[in-house]
């Protein structure tokens, strides 16, 4: 493994053990047992380690539209790892919108790839209302399901910070149950799940 993704896998584990305010450059090296001007010479501040676990993050969950699931048992098969990938960045879910006030790039990043995940959100929607898994009365509840969708996973953690608990596996899991709650009313049969 490189010093870059070795740096990278450090500040993961401090970011996710505290924040990423307390987590300094300096600390990080110190974790690593290297100079502080090692770490530097790799990356140049601490914004730029977060912009780059994003983007891991992000080429861990983005599927193409061919590899989306193709009804709701395909769909829980893959909230379970997406589940894994929120667990391992959940530093990002719990600070998003502080860390996009000090990366500008990174939020117009995240902006531009939050859209292409609804888009696929509502694609994988259309597709189960197609093979009669779902079934909508209008428009606007196909929105607020896609929507509902979208929230729960970019904001459970934060959610659950405001109800003064911590992120544990069992509250990652939770969104798993909570997408499946609001897809419940649109139901056309139930799979045992």
């Amino acid at each position: 493994m490189s010093t870059k993704q070795k740096i990278l896998d450090t500040a993961l584990k401090l970011f996710n053990e505290t924040n990423t305010q307390s987590a300094t450059t300096n600390h990080i090296a110190k974790e690593m047992g290297i100079s502080p001007g090692n770490l530097h010479y790799h990356y140049k501040n601490r914004e730029e380690i977060v912009f780059l676990l994003y983007k891991q993050l992000r080429e861990e969950t983005t599927l193409t539209i061919e590899h989306l699931p193709k009804n709701i048992q395909a769909l829980q098969e893959h909230e379970k790892l997406l589940i894994q990938v929120q667990w391992k960045y959940r530093f990002f879910f719990k600070e998003m919108l502080f860390l996009f006030s000090k990366d500008a790039q990174l939020e117009k990043m995240y902006i531009e790839d939050n859209i292409k995940h609804r888009e696929r959100i509502a694609y994988s929607m259309r597709t189960f209302e197609r093979n009669g898994e779902l079934s909508f009365k209008d428009e606007k509840s196909f929105e607020f399901l896609v929507n509902s969708i979208l929230l729960s996973w970019q904001f459970y953690a934060s959610y659950l910070h405001t109800l003064g608990k911590d992120l544990d596996t069992q509250g990652a899991v939770e969104v798993i149950e909570y997408t499946k709650s609001a897809m419940q009313p649109y139901r056309r049969y139930i799979y045992k799940d």
